[in-house]
């Protein structure tokens, strides 16, 4: 059951909610889908910024510390459960020689995050969803000439199970070409 329900949420769902993300940020931000549409070349570099911005994995599954340490001030004994926020480690420093982690752009060298987690707990279907991504929003892209939310960005559905987090569903319209 364990890994049937790793295979669903961690396989699909997290790779279907980085992409409806990625999309209302692309729309929320014009100037950051109109670099795109010029410099499709920045696309696997976007993908990595869209996992740090606003990752769909919130947190990491439940840890718990091998030794005593402590942690920015505060205690942690051992044996103690720790729960590591996957999509604030992206936002809590500098990237690269950017000053301001909270904004989003496409052309970040290197973004750095922990949407994949680290380690022996790195997630093994990685590559698979950078390329889903990449793919779908490469093809979204190219196809579809206009697009913009057909409804308020405040006013959309959001589902937030603790770990998975994504936009639940995304009004748009749009012009082919």
């Amino acid at each position: 059951m364990g890994t049937a329900m790793m295979l669903i949420v961690a396989g699909h769902e997290s790779t279907v909610h980085l992409l409806g993300d990625a999309v209302v940020a692309l729309l929320q931000h014009p100037e950051q889908l109109g670099l795109l549409r010029e410099r499709p070349e920045l696309m696997p570099g976007t993908v990595e910024e869209f996992l740090r911005h606003d990752t769909s994995v919130e947190r990491s599954t439940s840890r718990y510390a091998a030794e005593d340490i402590e942690l920015g001030g505060v205690p942690i004994p051992r044996g103690s459960m720790v729960v590591v926020a996957l999509g604030a480690a992206g936002r809590d420093a500098p990237q690269a020689e950017d000053d301001d982690p909270a904004v989003l752009d496409v052309t970040r060298p290197g973004a750095l995050h922990l949407a994949f987690g680290h380690g022996i707990h790195y997630c093994l279907g990685a590559p698979l969803a950078r390329l889903e991504t990449s793919i779908a929003l490469r093809t979204l892209l190219s196809r579809v000439l206009e697009l913009e939310l057909a409804a308020p960005a405040d006013s959309l559905a959001w589902i937030g199970s603790g770990i998975i987090r994504g936009v639940l569903s995304l009004p748009v319209r749009y012009r082919v070409g």
